[in-house]
Formats: structure tokens, sequence, C-alpha cells
């Protein structure tokens, strides 16, 4: 019986690993809907489309934050027509549900190589109330934004 277990173990090994070896290689390409701040809210909806759809008061509070925030680089990017945000997913706490988005830009290498998204910073929106709150990364804290 040990001698059909030690011919079985390697065999049994190399199918196992024959499925996994199909796997290298392949990258995620699942990707975000960026939304921009020179679009008009809701302007990036897509038709008939409803997976992870931002509504266009979501978008109008992320606007108007970003021209009235004291963070700088989210202000600048505003100020640029640079600013674009990703929603990056809801959080569920016992007393709400908050939309998480990204605001940031895109930059990449003068040669066109290397695209990617910079954070410049993060705000979740309470779905039932409709009110912004900014992270603060440092502090680990949400900060309530109130429009001027």
């Amino acid at each position: 019986m040990k001698k059909y277990f030690i011919y079985l173990l390697p065999l049994c090994a190399t199918f196992a690993c024959a499925d996994n070896h199909n796997q290298q290689g392949k990258t995620d390409t699942t990707t975000a809907t960026v939304h921009n701040v020179s679009a008009a809210p809701g302007a990036n909806a897509k038709p008939g489309v409803d997976t992870d759809a931002v509504p266009a008061w979501a978008d109008s509070l992320i606007i108007a934050f970003s021209q009235e925030t004291s963070n700088e680089l989210i202000r600048f990017a505003a100020k640029e027509k640079t600013l674009e945000w990703m929603l990056d997913g809801t959080e569920e706490t016992d007393s709400a549900t908050y939309m998480v988005f990204h605001l940031g830009h895109h930059m990449e290498e003068p040669d066109h190589t290397d695209p990617r998204f910079a954070t410049d910073g993060w705000v979740y929106i309470n779905t039932r109330t409709r009110k912004l709150y900014e992270y603060d990364v440092a502090a680990d804290n949400l900060i309530p934004w109130h429009k001027k």
C-alpha cells in the first residue's frame, strides 16, 4: 500500500498544480466608473445600466464640496478641471449606510506609460440623510461638511 502511495502522491500534486498554472498571468479586468468635475451631475450614467450607479445628488454634493473644501489638493484639481471621483463601495454601520468615494486625478509618465489614479482625499456620503463627511486619514475619523 505504501508503494502505491509513493507513486500517487506526485501524480496528484501534478494534477493539482496544472489547474493553478492556467491562472497565472491573468489580471483583474474590473473597471470603475470615473466621474469628472467638468461633467454635469448624472452625465456619466449609462442608460439601462444600474450597477453601482452614483445618484446625481451625490455628484452635486461632491462638486460643491470640491469647491469649498480646505483640502488644497482637491481645490486645485477642481479649479484645473482635473478632479475625478470613483465610488469605492458602500460601508454599513449600525446607524447608517455610506457611499465611499476616492477624489483625485489621473496621472501618467510623459511618454504616456504607467497610468494611475492619485487619490487626493476620501469622502463618505450618508445615503439616508445625504450628508457628506470628509475622511481624516491621520485621525481616522469622519468630519461633517457643511455647505457655506
